[in-house]
């Protein structure tokens, strides 16, 4: 039987909440608010029979937030386990840098993940039936450039073979037909610009825009490298390159007569599909970076996509694999401090039991975020040798250098498959008029094309209303109710498919408050933070912060890097 729960707020007034005042006037021309059943606007209409609202551990988030003293006490008499290496964070960079060690002969070393599973926001779940994604959901098919991800890639058995330049990839791995499709007009259209919808502006500058992605992607820097590739760390730091970073993705657009709504559209979704960001809030760097990084090397070609039912958890299931025995999950690390012989100490709440806990360790690797880093060590742990009291606090940082955006995901069971009018249903399914990023069908790989399915919907929050922060947005997200978040979804569904509310039999809802940083202008080389490493040789950070850049290829990268490090500098006590 389905649910009928009370909401706080009318559907407009959710749908504003969420996603601004803009995008709800597109969702409104599209016939979005005026197709909602009939009834008291402050009830949703029939839900699903199940469903739950999930979001990662936000209790410990708060107690971060207390002085490091008062997070725990009585340590005095814990006895400590020591390691060479322990790694803070199980997400990609956290495992990537595991992988790592352990290929290169290092076995002594710990992985401490706070939530009861590993994967960050490239988890994934599983039901009786199905498996489908939390987060991310593929993987643009690296070329040879990235020859640490092509191994990775090649020992799961992902690459067949590698000959010279040439890659072959495992044909069940690689997206299959049809990929993608947009709705517009009252139909479904093939492709993200469909030919049927586009002016002979819109074609012109498209043309256009895509000769001038093929002409960055070969640029080469007065340094000697690429201007656009994956990972960022070997991208070139070349003026014309950087003087990029100094506008928004917008102004450049405007610069270069980029104003055909085809391609504007396209921008949008491009930068919200990667960085939770409208074109106005993000780097023209990032914005080139999306489209140029993406092309095949020689050719106007992108990259095929590679991707799973459960998403790139199908990824992280093989990096845990390997390294399933060093890691211990529900382990929150309280904070970090260097004794007098420089050995690193971490003070750990085991979240299953609420038990302290101590762990020595000559080498730290935080796969964590810049906002978490701060918080579990001082300075002077990052600073080696920094002992003045006026140098114990952090230094200045650009007031938005490390921001995150706020996601919303949900995993739509579906008893059978909606009606459908024009092009088939897809892997990617995205809507032109709404401001969600439209879904994934999860079963889309496994050839089922008819039945039972579960979409994986999602919506990234950047700022729209006056006043908006992303710490706004957050609090209006972790303030929903299950019911509400689930309208949200249903209500934006039934502008594609208007018979789609009686198919779905649970509805699962994760709010990420925290998706992941952001490429917003002025970020990508900030001088304070490009990259910003420790100065404690025993400190390492690994995380996607570093380059602004949200990625898995940027994650394994940092975590590879950092793996490196700690291998070469060898035992130091």
């Amino acid at each position: 039987m389905s649910r009928i729960e009370p909401l706080r707020y009318s559907r407009r007034e959710l749908m504003r909440m969420v996603f601004g005042a803009t995008s709800v006037a597109a969702f409104v021309a599209s016939g979005g608010c005026d197709q909602w059943p009939s009834g008291p606007p402050w009830f949703s209409g029939p839900l699903p029979p199940s469903g739950t609202l999930l979001s990662p551990n936000r209790e410990i988030g708060h107690r971060l937030r207390l002085p490091r003293e008062q997070r725990i006490t009585d340590t005095g008499t814990l006895s400590s386990t020591r390691h060479r290496c322990v790694i803070v964070g199980g997400g990609v960079s956290g495992l990537s840098a595991a992988w790592h060690l352990e290929r290169n002969g290092i076995d002594d070393f710990v992985v401490l993940e706070l939530e009861s599973v590993v994967g960050g926001t490239s988890r994934g779940g599983q039901s009786e039936t199905f498996r489908f994604p939390w987060g991310a959901h593929y993987l643009p098919a690296p070329q040879a450039s990235n020859p640490e991800l092509v191994a990775f890639l090649h020992s799961i058995g992902v690459i067949e073979s590698i000959q010279g330049e040439e890659i072959r990839y495992a044909e069940q791995y690689l997206c299959r037909e049809p990929e993608e499709r947009l709705f517009a007009r009252g139909r479904w259209w093939p492709g993200l610009v469909p030919e049927g919808l586009l002016t002979p502006e819109d074609n012109e500058q498209l043309s256009r825009f895509e000769d001038l992605m093929r002409t960055w992607s070969t640029r080469i820097g007065d340094d000697g490298k690429p201007f656009f590739t994956l990972p960022t760390s070997r991208c070139s730091h070349d003026p014309e390159a950087v003087s990029l970073d100094q506008m928004s993705f917008a102004d450049w657009l405007d610069g270069q007569a980029f104003n055909a709504p085809a391609l504007r559209w396209l921008a949008r979704y491009a930068c919200q599909d990667d960085y939770g960001l409208n074109p106005e809030q993000t780097s023209a760097w990032a914005g080139v970076f999306y489209f140029a990084a993406r092309l095949i090397e020689g050719s106007d070609r992108t990259q095929p996509v590679l991707t799973w039912p459960e998403g790139n958890a199908f990824l992280v299931d093989r990096l845990y694999q390997d390294v399933a025995a060093h890691v211990q999950t529900d382990q929150a690390v309280m904070r970090i401090d260097e004794e007098a012989d420089g050995v690193l100490r971490l003070t750990l709440l085991d979240t299953s039991t609420s038990k302290p806990r101590i762990m020595d360790a000559e080498h730290v690797i935080l796969a964590v975020p810049e906002f978490v880093r701060r918080r579990l060590m001082p300075p002077a742990t990052m600073k080696a040798g920094v002992t003045s009291p006026d140098q114990q606090t952090e230094p200045k940082r650009h007031e938005s250098t490390y921001r995150y955006g706020s996601w919303l995901v949900a995993n739509v069971h579906l008893t059978d498959r909606p009606n459908e009018t024009g092009f088939p249903m897809s892997w990617d399914n995205v809507s032109y008029a709404s401001s969600s990023l439209g879904y994934v069908n999860s079963v889309h790989q496994t050839g089922r094309d008819h039945g039972a399915t579960v979409l994986t919907w999602y919506t990234a929050l950047p700022e729209e209303l006056p006043g908006d922060a992303p710490e706004k947005i957050r609090e209006r997200l972790l303030g929903m109710t299950w019911a509400e978040a689930s309208e949200i979804v249903i209500s934006d569904l039934e502008t594609m498919h208007p018979d789609i509310r009686p198919l779905v039999s649970r509805l699962d809802v994760m709010v990420w408050g925290h998706a992941m940083v952001q490429p917003r202008v002025g970020t990508i080389f900030h001088p304070q933070c490009r990259f910003n490493e420790s100065d404690n040789r025993r400190v390492h950070v690994a995380c996607t912060d570093l380059s602004r850049i949200a990625l898995f290829e940027e994650a394994f990268d940092h975590g590879c890097r950092a793996a490196m490090k700690v291998a070469s500098l060898g035992v130091t006590t």
